[in-house]
This record gives structure tokens, sequence and C-alpha cells, in this order.
């Protein structure tokens, strides 16, 4: 997948779900772990050296698995590499839990099988399958309005009115 660095480098400037200095080790053999500023912003986790502002790298948290490495440190790997692993230190058991729990909400893949959870409850209070959204994208666009923070949605809800014309 492709990245524009500008936009990435927006996007690391934006409000931070969840924002810490951690001990952060790398997927090579023989790296050590070094402070660094862990911040993430949607489905990204930027990490930063502690005394500079730009971004040193940026992973995006799709298809990635998050297991608990030690009572304060855990890890993120790939589900198309799972030896490629990145390990971080938390400063304790608690912060080390809340930040597994934000990385695992971050995914899209975990927002849609909310929103298609979310969708049949209501579906099944309601009897109805719409909320007058229209299908589709509308369904995203009402969940994520109703529950996500407006810095957690990465567009706004006027990129989904219709163009003048489209159809």
């Amino acid at each position: 997948m492709r990245y524009n660095e500008k936009e990435l480098q927006a996007l690391s400037r934006q409000p931070a779900e969840l924002a810490a200095e951690l001990g952060m080790r790398g997927p090579k053999k023989g790296s050590v772990v070094k402070r660094r500023l862990v911040k993430l912003v949607v489905n990204f986790l930027f990490y930063f050296r502690t005394d500079e502002a730009e971004p040193v790298g940026a992973l995006l948290l799709e298809h990635c698995r998050i297991t608990q490495e030690e009572p304060s440190g855990f890890s993120i790997s790939f589900i198309e590499d799972p030896e490629r692993k990145y390990h971080f230190e938390c400063c304790s058991e608690e912060q080390c839990q809340e930040w597994m729990g934000a990385l695992r909400r971050a995914s899209y893949e975990f927002m849609r099988r909310s929103l298609i959870f979310y969708r049949n409850e209501i579906q099944k209070m309601t009897g109805k399958v719409g909320m007058g959204h229209g299908s589709g994208r509308g369904w995203l666009v009402a969940w994520l309005t109703l529950c996500c923070p407006p810095h957690r949605t990465p567009w706004s809800s006027s990129a989904y009115r219709k163009r003048p014309g489209s159809s």
C-alpha cells in the first residue's frame, strides 16, 4: 500500500487517541529497546524520537495481532509476516492493557465488525433495516458520527454529500 508522506505527516499531528513514551524495539534481530513517543491516530501507530516533531515511522494497524508478551509489555505482528514483531514496554500492567485495548479497537476491521453487530442489534430492536440514511456508507457515517470522537474519523460527513452531476 502506498502513502503520501505529507499526508502521513499531517495525520501524525492530529489529536491522538492515546500517546505516551514507551520502550520500543523493532523487528530486526539484535535491535535494542529505545524510548519513543508513540501516538495512536485513527488506525496508524506513529513513533517519534523523543526530541523530534516528525515521526520516525508508522504502523498501519490492519491485519495485525496484538499480543501481551509480559505483564507490562506487548507486541504487534502482522498476519502476512508473523515473524516481524514490534515490541513495546509500558510503565505498568494497567498502561499495557490500555494500549492493547486501544490498538485492537483502532483497525478498520474492528469498526466494520462493530458496525455490523450494532446494525443487527438495531434491526432486532426496531424491525427496521435502515436508519433513514440509506444503505451502505450511510450506516457507516451514522455509526461513526455517534460512536467516535470527531478526531477519530479521518473524513468529514460532507465528503459523502452528492456532488453536482453525480447520481
